[in-house]
């Protein structure tokens, strides 16, 4: 099959399951608007960003080994899947001696069973994804979705547990899915104790252990800044921040779901003759998409947060133009890095994104007491901005890597002059002048899309 052909297809594959479900999450918002306040929405957040940065550390990111080693064709998948849960579970005993000092913070035993019960849902999920079943991978997060807003609705809304209905759902949705996968995969085939390997253990933890230090930067850019808000300028500042976020997370959901499919074909196609131009045509229009999809959040973002949210929350749409540049270059930098990971180059990866990490760490201190929680959304832009432009230089180590930058220039800096546009003018003025914003990225980048589905159709 023609490699463009099969990306796309993989890419609508994962669509069918994982679109419906992400859009149902970002319509519970105004669900958790309503029956939160900006304090508590700014506690669950908080709490999810504490998740995602001990899972990673405490299983030493096995989740991805396990995805990258049955990818492989020559790859024992019973061996693949044993001892990665051999792995996880030695690491329970780090998650015993971490419990009892997190379940003394408010929350904390959520905090201890969401970390460990995600890391196992989620090797199983990538393990299926490994191994080529793609629909049940996304089919599965369809299922946590419905779990998840069934129990919300039931928790929040009709026994009016708040926070604890909030974080007790993701509960329920993370055992339905550990439980749905383990039966469509007949997940004890691939389980045999006899299989245990410490020469592929050694292997799989040579290949994981960089991620965990790169995982913790990358967290550090993406989510530190949730922590900073809440401690410079309170939990309530951190729930119109988290509101903020969920609009350009509608660009995260194509993106995580265009992701899944690239990540094998990157490695599917990393050794072939013409790897720099394939890689080099996707980056492009990967990058193109991006662009005027940022554009478009921008001119919709005063609308969209009256939409989800209630009038507590208004000023959120301040902060979306920048989180939308942010959500950009972050999406090009993971595109990125994968030239790193399907080489296996996962120490060379981590520091450009420590660099990031470090700049977002110092524009929070220093923006956030200035700007208040805008400067959380600048700081946010400007490391993965410098992240993207170290890993373009970076990456040409390994690949001849070609942008258009008579593309991305002029759209970037008609981009500047529509957030410019949305911040000094009012009324109509604003919304026309950034609709031409858009019309210009589309007509410049219309030609470069034009050309890419006809090399999807030879």
């Amino acid at each position: 099959m023609n490699k463009y052909k099969k990306l796309f297809s993989n890419s609508i594959v994962f669509s069918i399951g994982n679109l419906g479900s992400k859009m149902i999450t970002f319509f519970m918002v105004p669900l958790y608007t309503r029956y939160l306040s900006t304090g508590q929405y700014g506690k669950s957040d908080v709490i999810i960003t504490l998740v995602d940065l001990l899972t990673p550390i405490l299983t030493l990111s096995i989740i991805d080994a396990v995805f990258r080693f049955a990818l492989d064709r020559n790859s024992n998948k019973t061996e693949v899947l044993t001892n990665g849960l051999v792995v996880s579970f030695a690491s329970l005993i780090i998650f015993c001696l971490v419990a009892p000092f997190l379940s003394h913070i408010q929350y904390g035993i959520y905090i201890c069973v969401l970390t460990y019960l995600s890391a196992i849902e989620s090797m199983l999920q990538q393990f299926a994804r490994g191994i080529g079943k793609s629909l049940l991978y996304a089919f599965t997060g369809l299922i946590m979705t419905g779990a998840t807003v069934i129990s919300n609705v039931i928790l929040i809304v009709f026994l009016g547990w708040n926070l604890q209905g909030y974080l007790f759902s993701i509960v329920v949705a993370q055992l339905v899915g550990m439980a749905f996968l383990v039966w469509r995969l007949k997940a004890w085939n691939y389980v045999d104790i006899h299989r245990i390997n410490y020469i592929l253990i050694k292997r799989m933890l040579i290949y994981s252990i960089p991620l965990i230090p790169n995982m913790v930067s990358w967290w550090l850019s993406n989510s530190a800044n949730k922590i900073f808000i809440s401690i410079l300028i309170g939990s309530s500042a951190n729930g119109i921040y988290a509101v903020a976020n969920k609009i350009p997370s509608l660009i995260s959901v194509f993106y995580s779901i265009f992701t899944q499919a690239w990540q094998i074909s990157a490695v599917e196609e990393f050794n072939s003759k013409d790897a720099g131009k394939f890689f080099s045509t996707v980056l492009n229009a990967t990058f193109g998409v991006l662009l005027v999809g940022v554009s478009g959040l921008i001119l919709f973002s005063k609308p969209l947060v009256m939409i989800l949210s209630t009038a507590a929350y208004y000023s959120a749409w301040k902060i979306v133009p920048w989180l939308a540049l942010a959500v950009l270059f972050a999406s090009v930098s993971s595109f990125l890095g994968t030239v790193y990971t399907a080489s296996m180059k996962t120490v060379t990866l981590f520091t450009t994104t420590l660099i990031g990490a470090v700049i977002n760490v110092i524009c929070n201190l220093i923006l956030i007491p200035i700007f208040g929680v805008v400067g959380a959304g600048i700081g946010a832009f400007v490391s993965f901005l410098v992240v993207t432009v170290l890993r373009i230089r970076d990456s040409r180590k390994f690949m001849k890597l070609t942008l258009n930058w008579k593309l991305i220039i002029p759209s970037c800096l008609t981009i500047s002059f529509q957030i410019y546009c949305l911040y000094v003018l009012n009324g109509y003025q604003a919304y026309i002048l950034s609709a031409v914003c858009i019309s210009i990225i589309l007509l410049l980048n219309s030609k470069f899309f034009i050309e890419t589905l006809r090399k999807m159709k030879k």
